[in-house]
């Protein structure tokens, strides 16, 4: 097992553990190096930023967790925050719980979308990053509501700031209706899998979704940033 070292707010470091394979030089590479999901990418970064330390007990969905890149990075840019991670394959969540230890983290392993169920893993070969989801009835993995978690962090007293989703054309069913839970969070950062998927069209429920809404829709790199314009 190979590792690489993070900084922490506090000046010290971290280690973060990866299998050294394309996919986890890759996810790192976006994350880490390419800081995919900083909000200074944003015009309106410095409005978020200043959001996300206003709410009261502010939490970051990741959908897509993999081995725990996203999360780290939130937790560490975002240390006020608690991270509410799903992933579904158990070799990637044996590394995410590993990578988080000692993090403000709720973990699942679990896929996310609109309705309780039962999904199958598939690996299309695209590596670790890549495993995609097929709801099944006698399913092995469980999928969570979007809305129920939701729901239950709010009675709990959390505030959503942030959903991240990357869940390789599962944004099909995940923003399939109901659709109220995307009002709660300022920012929506979503990889759409058309390029992928080509003649599925997985991101027409995701574009149905947020055409209905007052929000900025900013496209950077693979991701789509909806922020909601109150």
């Amino acid at each position: 097992m190979a590792f690489a070292t993070l900084d922490t707010p506090d000046g010290a470091t971290r280690r973060f553990y990866h299998r050294d394979t394309d996919a986890d030089r890759g996810v790192m590479g976006q994350i880490f190096g390419n800081q995919d999901y900083s909000l200074k990418r944003l015009r309106r970064g410095a409005e978020l930023d200043a959001l996300g330390a206003a709410l009261p007990r502010p939490f970051i969905l990741d959908a897509g967790a993999n081995i725990g890149a996203s999360v780290c990075w939130f937790a560490l840019k975002f240390p006020n925050c608690q991270i509410v991670a799903f992933e579904p394959d158990a070799a990637n969540f044996d590394l995410l719980r590993q990578n988080t230890e000692g993090l403000n983290v709720e973990l699942h392993q679990a896929a996310l979308g609109a309705r309780d169920g039962t999904v199958t893993l598939v690996d299309p070969g695209e590596g670790e990053w890549g495993y995609r989801t097929i709801a099944a009835a006698d399913g092995a993995v469980p999928i969570l509501s979007v809305s129920r978690m939701v729901a239950e962090k709010c009675a709990a007293g959390f505030s959503p700031f942030i959903a991240k989703i990357d869940i390789e054309g599962g944004e099909a069913e995940l923003f399939a209706p109901p659709v109220d839970w995307v009002d709660q969070f300022p920012l929506l950062t979503v990889e759409l899998h058309d390029w992928l998927l080509p003649g599925q069209g997985t991101s027409r429920a995701f574009l149905q979704c947020i055409a209905a809404r007052n929000r900025d829709f900013v496209h950077i790199g693979e991701n789509i940033f909806s922020i909601r314009n109150d």
